[in-house]
């Protein structure tokens, strides 16, 4: 048709996302002045934690759901990594989740409001990357990642 304003061209950018930036957005949020600011402080916060750990363990052979269940095989794995700071990392981000639920969907739960709540959830969720990421790159990371290994096999018989 003539005159008529062509679409622009579709650009695909491959910006290579680090989950690690979903802290830091959740740290500006959680000092926000709305509670939509403060939930969604939470919900960035789990979600670096999970991508986090859902990249090292890609990073280490293992599959990980797409889907919903793709949570509960990032801490599962995490929470039987025989590594005790792992563990609670795994145990954590479980409690986490719930959290994220509540602030993205449970709107009557005014708890998740609580700045200083939100606040320490972030936190703490900065603390869980930071285990994450040295207890996956040192010396360490070979006995995990044989442990999830067992692990698996036992529950799964050798699939994941």
């Amino acid at each position: 048709m003539a005159g008529a304003p062509k679409d622009p061209p579709f650009v695909q950018y491959n910006l290579n996302m680090d989950p690690r930036e979903f802290q830091t957005l959740a740290s500006i949020l959680v000092n926000g002045k709305t509670p939509a600011e403060i939930r969604t402080a939470i919900s960035r916060a789990y979600y670096a934690t999970h991508n986090v750990g859902s990249e090292i363990l890609l990073r280490g052979g293992f599959r990980i759901s797409e889907g919903p269940s793709g949570h509960g095989d990032v801490w599962n794995r995490l929470s039987n990594s025989g590594d005790t700071e792992v563990m609670k990392v795994g145990s954590q981000l479980s409690d986490l989740y719930a959290m994220r639920i509540h602030a993205d969907y449970r709107l009557s739960r005014t708890d998740v409001e609580n700045q200083k709540t939100a606040q320490g959830l972030v936190e703490q969720a900065k603390r869980m990357i930071k285990i994450l990421d040295e207890n996956f790159s040192g010396s360490k990371r070979p006995q995990i990642i044989k442990t999830i290994q067992d692990w698996e096999q036992k529950v799964f018989g050798g699939g994941s």
